[in-house]
C-alpha cells in the first residue's frame, strides 16, 4: 500500500526520469486517491504525483495528461505537464515489490483556491455573483474545447454516461449501499435511479451536451492568482455531460443564502462563452441530485472515512428528500434544504 512512509523513496527514484536530481528537496502535500510532493527544481517548483496502485491503470493516467495537453492548446489555462527524459508522459518505479505509476506537472504558483468545501457547506463562504460568472465563463471555456478536441480523438477513461451514473455498476459506486440509508430511503433512492436513467436516456448524448468532462469541477479545485483561473486536478475526467461539470461547481453551495445568486451568475457566464438551450438550464436541478448520487456511492465504497461519515449525516437527508420529489414528478430544487 502507498504511503506516507514508502511514498519519497518511489518519489526520488522517479525524479530523475524528469530530468530532477535524486536529491532535490521533496515536500509532502497530501495523500488520497494519489500521494503528492512538491519538489524544488532549479527550473521551479513541481508536482509530482504517484498514483495509487490499482485505482488508475497506467493507460488511464496517461490519457489524463493527454486531455490536459489538449486543452491546454485549446487555450484552457491548465497546468504544463512535465515528460520524462525519453519523451513519456509517466515513468514506472518500484520498491520493495510496490509499483507505482508517476507523473509531473509544473507547480502552479497561485494564491489558494477559488472556494473550499467546508465554507460552501456552512454557507460561511464570501465567493461572489462575479466569481461564479467567471467560473461559468471557464466552465463554457473547458467544454467548448472538449467538443473541439473529441471531434478529432477519443480518450481511455471510463465514462460518466448513463451505466456510470445510474448502472448496475456505478463509478463511484452503489448509492443504494450508502451508509445512512434506512431501508426506507433506499427504496426512494432506488425509485429515483430507474427515473435518472430514463431522464438521461432522453436527453441523449448529441456533441453539444455530452463530451470529456472535467467531472470534479469544484471551486477547490480552481487556482486563483495573478493570471487569474487555473484548472487542476483531472484524476476523474471522462466523456459525461457537460450540465454534470456545472452542477458539481455549484453542489455544496445549496445551503448558502445566495445560492440562487450564484446559480444564476454561473449561468451567466457560461452564456456569455458557450450556448445553454432553455432545455439544457431545465434540467440543472436534476444534474445536481445525479452530482448528489455519486457521492453516495462514493461513500458506499469507503464507508470508513471521515467523509463518508459527513455524507452520511449532512448529505443523505437532503439527497433522500430530492429523490423523494424526482419520483414524484417534481423538480428536485423544490426538496433542497
Amino acid at each position: 500500500m502507498l504511503n506516507e512512509e514508502n511514498a519519497p523513496a518511489l518519489a526520488r527514484l522517479a525524479l530523475p526520469h524528469f530530468g530532477i536530481p535524486a536529491d532535490a528537496p521533496l515536500e509532502f502535500v497530501k495523500i488520497r486517491e494519489n500521494c503528492v510532493f512538491r519538489v524544488l527544481d532549479a527550473d521551479g517548483p513541481v508536482a509530482l504525483r504517484l498514483h495509487r496502485p490499482g485505482y488508475r491503470a497506467p493507460h488511464e493516467i496517461v490519457a489524463e495528461s493527454e486531455f490536459i495537453e489538449a486543452l491546454g492548446a485549446e487555450g484552457v489555462p491548465v497546468a504544463d505537464l512535465l515528460r520524462t527524459t525519453s519523451g513519456e508522459h509517466t515513468v514506472t518505479v518500484e520498491v520493495d515489490g510496490l509499483e507505482v505509476v508517476v507523473d509531473a506537472q509544473r507547480w502552479v504558483m497561485a494564491a489558494g483556491q477559488l472556494g473550499d468545501t467546508d465554507s460552501a457547506w456552512s454557507g460561511t463562504a464570501s465567493l461572489t455573483a462575479a466569481d461564479f460568472e467567471t467560473l461559468g465563463a471557464l466552465a463554457a471555456q473547458l467544454h467548448q474545447a472538449s467538443e473541439t478536441v473529441s471531434r478529432t480523438r477519443r480518450f481511455a477513461r471510463a465514462p460518466w454516461d448513463r451505466e456510470g451514473l445510474v448502472g448496475a455498476k456505478p463509478l463511484w459506486g452503489d448509492p443504494r449501499l450508502a451508509p445512512g440509508l434506512s431501508p426506507e430511503q433506499t427504496t426512494i433512492i432506488d425509485a429515483s435511479i430507474t427515473a435518472v436513467d430514463h431522464l438521461l436516456r432522453d436527453y441523449g448524448t448529441d456533441p453539444s451536451v455530452y463530451g470529456a468532462i472535467h467531472a470534479d469541477f469544484t471551486p477547490e479545485n480552481i487556482l486563483t492568482g495573478d493570471q487569474g483561473y487555473v484548472l487542476i486536478d483531472f484524476d476523474d475526467f471522462g466523456d459525461g455531460w457537460y450540465l454534470f461539470d456545472l452542477a458539481t461547481a455549484l453542489f455544496f453551495y445549496q445551503r448558502h443564502a445566495r445560492y440562487r445568486e450564484m446559480a444564476d451568475a454561473l449561468l451567466v457566464g457560461y452564456r456569455g462563452v458557450r450556448s445553454l438551450r432553455p432545455e439544457d438550464e431545465a434540467l440543472m436541478d436534476a444534474f445536481m441530485f445525479i452530482r448528489g448520487l455519486t457521492y453516495l456511492g462514493w461513500a458506499a465504497t469507503r464507508p470508513e472515512t471521515d467523509t463518508a461519515a459527513f455524507i452520511a449525516e449532512e448529505l443523505v437527508p437532503m439527497i433522500v428528500d430530492q429523490a423523494e420529489a424526482l419520483v414524484r414528478g417534481l423538480s428536485p430544487a423544490r426538496a433542497r434544504i
